[in-house]
C-alpha cells in the first residue's frame, strides 16, 4: 500500500493568504486606534495642564489687584487671525522675583499680551505676560515678558458693569480712579487650538471679581 504525499492546491493557499491579510489588518486597525487614543489623551493632558497653570496666575495677578496710587486698569479686545487676541493691563501686588538681586517693588504694571507663533503652521497664539515698574522707566518696550501658555487659537477678557451689562473693552474711556470705577466681573477665556484641522479648539473660561470692588459693593 503506497501513500501520497499531497501539496496546497493554488486556491488552498489564496485562501491562507486572504484569511492572514484579514487577521493582520483587524491587528493593525486595533493597534492604530489604541496609538490614537494614547495621542489624544497625552494631548489633552497636556492642554488641561498649560490652561490651569495659566488661568492660576492670571487670577493670582488679578487678586492681588494694586487699588492705591497710580492704580491702573486697562482692557483692549483686539484680533489676530480672525480671533481674539486681548490685552490687559492692571496694577498688581503678585510681583514674581525671578531672582534674589532684583529690586523689591511694592507693585507692578502687569500686562498680558498676545503674539502670533512664528513657528506654528496652524496660527497658533502666544500669550505672554511682562512685569513692568510703576516706579521705574520701562526699558523693554520690545520686549513681550515670559511665555506664559502656547498652542493658543484665541485669548479673550470680557468685562461686566455695574448695571450687569458685557462689555469687551474696560478703561478706555472712563480712567480709573478708586474701585467703583472698576468692572464688577472679569472673564478669562482662553480657546486651544485642537489637532484636528477646523475645529473650534478646546475652551477653557473662568471669572472672578476683584476683591477690592467686590468689597466696594459690600
Amino acid at each position: 500500500m503506497t501513500c501520497r504525499n499531497q501539496g496546497f492546491t493554488l486556491l488552498e493557499l489564496l485562501m491562507a493568504i486572504a484569511i492572514f491579510a484579514m487577521v493582520i489588518g483587524l491587528a493593525y486597525s486595533s493597534y492604530n486606534a489604541t496609538f490614537h487614543i494614547i495621542n489624544n489623551a497625552t494631548s489633552q493632558t497636556e492642554t488641561y495642564s498649560k490652561a490651569q497653570t495659566a488661568m492660576e496666575r492670571i487670577m493670582g495677578d488679578l487678586e492681588s489687584y494694586y487699588p492705591g496710587k497710580d492704580m491702573v486698569f486697562k482692557g483692549t479686545s483686539e484680533s489676530m487671525g480672525g480671533h481674539r487676541a486681548d490685552t490687559l493691563q492692571f496694577t498688581s501686588t503678585a510681583h514674581i522675583r525671578l531672582h534674589p538681586d532684583t529690586t523689591y517693588v511694592s507693585h507692578v504694571l502687569i500686562h498680558y499680551q498676545v503674539q502670533e507663533d512664528p513657528d506654528s503652521d496652524s496660527d497658533s497664539l502666544l500669550l505672554f505676560r511682562k512685569e513692568i515698574s510703576v516706579q521705574l522707566e520701562d526699558e523693554t518696550k520690545d520686549d513681550p515678558g515670559l511665555l506664559l501658555c502656547d498652542n493658543l487659537q484665541e485669548v479673550a477678557f470680557d468685562y461686566r458693569n455695574k448695571d450687569g451689562e458685557d462689555v469687551e473693552n474696560w478703561g478706555e474711556e472712563e480712567e480709573i480712579k478708586d474701585a467703583s470705577s472698576l468692572p464688577d466681573l472679569i472673564t478669562i477665556s482662553l480657546r486651544f487650538n485642537d489637532e484636528e484641522e477646523g475645529e473650534a479648539g478646546t475652551l477653557f473660561q473662568t471669572s472672578l471679581t476683584l476683591p477690592v470692588a467686590k468689597k466696594n459693593n459690600d
